[in-house]
């Protein structure tokens, strides 16, 4: 294998496949990334067996094949070399050498038959949002999935594509995120209601990093079991959750007793100084809401801080406790200046709803209060 290519060219390539590279394995040649040189481009791929990731960049190929290299190393160094042209060429012996000015930097890599293939995805089944649409469901969504797999489909988002609709919605037994972008076109013409998938948040974190923010198309293809992202030149691969994903519009609650509309930056702000002295296992806060003014408390061995804030209260008045992080996620996943908590009782859940949008809803479960 022979190529040429600029150095910029070249560190994207590899810093995107570098997503996909397993950080903990036992099968050695899974720490690497595959380089492909074929007919005017070379494509870099790496993969932990439940996510591939391959990115295309145009190159000079003076000698087609295939090597494996380290990932860690190999895009260590491309990071460090300077602006300019660079050589990448491989010998019988699986050795590769790098050349860029006067550096000449030489490591050793691996056989490619060893590396596994990257499934490739049917192209029946698709439809397309652009990447800063994608962005936000994924940025107002994943920070709610399960961390634990005693529920493995807890640890995706459901997305649910109706034909003018993308709906998106990750849970974890202690709150919710249900975001939804409305398009003027049809996603699919087929005469059904809808269809769902749930894709692993692992996989959504690492094309969130890949996205960009603007409004060039991508295209997600999907079968019964694997999803593919095209993003321009970069391709990113991943199998789907299997079962049923729970029914979370019948964990809604219906009724509220209580209203209150806040700036959402003053809340956060509160909610952060109050955070800092929280008890520590449940960082719990404490919401007393009276007329005109919503007080926040937290008290624990460090501390004690209250702070009253101004508020539209409608409705009664009550305590109620919460896990200070699951607040401050969703009120950082939200873009608009006011919000408002939709509250029935200190036991019910919680529903934080942004003025000026019906498209994003959070809900949080309670912490009992002794």
């Amino acid at each position: 294998m022979k190529f040429v290519c600029d150095k910029n060219s070249l560190f994207e390539g590899v810093n995107i496949a570098i997503r996909g590279v397993s950080s903990r394995t036992t099968l050695p040649i899974l720490q690497g990334i595959k380089i492909s040189a074929l007919k005017g481009q070379v494509k870099f791929s790496g993969t932990d067996l439940d996510i591939g990731i391959e990115c295309q960049i145009p190159a000079v190929v003076e000698e087609e094949g295939e090597i494996v290299v380290p990932a860690k190393i190999f895009s260590e160094l491309v990071r460090k070399l300077p602006e300019g042209e660079v050589k990448v060429e491989s010998d019988s012996q699986n050795t590769v050498n790098v050349v860029c000015d006067s550096i000449n930097f030489t490591i050793a890599g691996s056989d490619a038959v060893e590396f596994p293939e990257i499934p490739q995805v049917s192209r029946e089944n698709s439809f397309k949002l652009t990447q800063n649409i994608l962005k936000d469901l994924i940025r107002k969504t994943v920070f709610c999935i399960a961390q634990e797999q005693t529920r493995p489909i807890l640890t995706g988002v459901l997305f649910e594509v109706f034909q003018n609709e993308v709906k998106a919605v990750a849970l974890d037994g202690f709150r919710m995120a249900i975001y939804s972008y409305q398009s003027e076109e049809k996603f699919f013409d087929e005469d059904i209601e809808k269809y769902s998938i749930v894709i692993p948040g692992k996989t959504l974190e690492e094309i969130y990093r890949i996205l960009k923010d603007e409004e060039t198309e991508i295209e997600i293809y999907h079968t019964a079991n694997q999803v593919l992202f095209q993003i321009e030149n970069t391709k990113v691969i991943s199998r789907l959750l299997e079962g049923s994903f729970i029914n979370y519009n019948a964990v809604l609650p219906k009724d509220y007793k209580t209203e209150v509309v806040v700036k959402r930056e003053v809340l956060t702000e509160s909610i952060e100084r109050a955070s800092l002295i929280a008890e520590s296992k449940n960082n719990l806060i404490k919401f007393e809401i009276g007329d005109k003014f919503i007080t926040v408390s937290s008290n624990s061995e460090k501390g004690k801080m209250i702070e009253k804030i101004e508020v539209d209260v409608k409705g009664m008045f009550l305590e109620i406790a919460f896990n200070s992080r699951y607040l401050l996620d969703s009120l950082r996943a939200i873009d608009e200046e006011e919000i408002t908590l939709y509250f029935i009782n200190s036991i019910n859940p919680l529903i934080i709803k942004p003025i000026g949008s019906k498209d994003y809803l959070y809900m949080i479960l309670p912490v009992k209060l002794n």
